[in-house]
């Protein structure tokens, strides 16, 4: 199962070469483009705009390097480690990436990020690829369909669990295939392993969590996950 997660982040990260390779040239092009600018701007002794002009070449250089972390992250073999995670930055992390593939199928994204849920104990590069194989799922599903939204939301439920859920507009799941759904070897794509959903559950239930889907009432999907809480962790709202 170790060694089929890792093939399955791999041709994640080769779906998402595209995306990856646009983004990273972005920030690049930002780069250089302020720094052409600043260089200007020092033979007329503008200070104030070099000044800005160098802001923005250390912010797209961030940006670079957080693109690259993530990239570096999905190819690890081992991915064992559990720390304090942050879910709405792995969520926030993987949208980065496949923004791209969003603005070209015309998907209008919805996001509903509860900033008061706590952080979960896990393996960040795990849970990331559960997020991600969703995500790549839920946009493959809805194609060439009229309506293309992705919806996803996180919050602390009310079992005290941290929940997230995706939903999308697409295709949709017959009810006779639910229960082989998360199935090892079962896949409803002409080209699928049958394995990403397999491998979600298997990192889920290994982080004493549960994943699931439910039918959309208008046609489409659900997935949804929940991950026990660390206590300690929670955010309780500021008061006035």
């Amino acid at each position: 199962m170790s060694e089929l997660t890792h093939v399955n982040r791999m041709a994640t990260a080769g779906q998402l070469s595209a995306s990856i390779a646009h983004e990273v040239r972005q920030p690049l092009a930002g780069i250089v483009a302020n720094a052409q600018a600043a260089l200007r701007w020092l033979e007329k002794a503008n200070v104030e705009e070099v000044r800005e002009g160098l802001k923005r070449i250390l912010s797209d250089g961030h940006r670079a390097s957080d693109i690259i972390t993530n990239l570096r992250a999905m190819f690890k073999s081992d991915v064992q480690e559990k720390t304090l995670v942050d879910i709405n930055k792995l969520v926030l992390s993987v949208l980065a990436l496949v923004r791209i593939d969003l603005q070209k199928h015309e998907i209008k994204l919805q996001t509903q990020l509860d900033d008061r849920i706590p952080q979960v104990l896990g393996n960040q590069v795990q849970l990331q690829q559960v997020i991600s194989n969703l995500v790549m799922n839920a946009i493959e599903s809805m194609g060439s369909l009229q309506t293309r939204v992705l919806r996803i939301k996180t919050e602390l439920s009310q079992s005290n669990t941290v929940y997230v859920s995706i939903e999308d507009t697409g295709t949709g799941i017959k009810s006779s295939d639910v229960a082989q759904l998360f199935k090892p070897m079962f896949t409803t794509k002409a080209r699928g392993m049958g394995m990403g959903l397999s491998i979600c559950q298997s990192i889920i239930e290994n982080h004493d969590g549960r994943i699931w889907v439910s039918p959309r009432a208008n046609g489409g999907s659900i997935f949804q996950f929940e991950l026990p809480m660390v206590a300690s962790r929670i955010k309780q709202p500021e008061l006035v």
